[in-house]
């Protein structure tokens, strides 16, 4: 299983002041089955910030293809937004279809050239 993080995930972790260790506890709530699904293998989960708890934290929008790959795609704290409106529901839709496509070759390629950051999660 690649865990991954596109670039704009990336950022909105940099601005939020967030590390890789923020995302581990993130996986590790996921396989708890703490995770949202939004459909078309599209899910949303909450996170805390730190020192705080859940409802004043972070939702983590990512896609899943089981067995494969989860890339995380979309960050925003929950004092920014509540939640997803249909047009950015219906664009993620799209580039979730567009995720669950790629072959390994291009999952590759995407992190060699640096579109895809692979995290790190034992």
């Amino acid at each position: 299983m690649r865990y991954l993080k596109n670039k704009s995930f990336k950022r909105d972790m940099k601005d939020h002041g967030l590390d890789d260790a923020y995302l581990k506890d993130v996986l590790n709530d996921i396989y708890e089955g703490r995770a949202v699904s939004l459909g078309s293998k599209m899910y949303k989960i909450r996170a805390a910030r730190e020192g705080e708890g859940k409802s004043s934290g972070f939702r983590n929008i990512f896609f899943w293809k089981k067995e494969r790959f989860l890339v995380f795609c979309l960050l925003f704290g929950k004092n920014e937004q509540d939640n997803l409106d249909q047009d950015e529901k219906k664009v993620l839709k799209i580039l979730s279809e567009e995720y669950d496509q790629l072959t390994d070759v291009e999952i590759e390629q995407g992190i060699k050239n640096k579109q895809f950051e692979v995290i790190e999660y034992d």
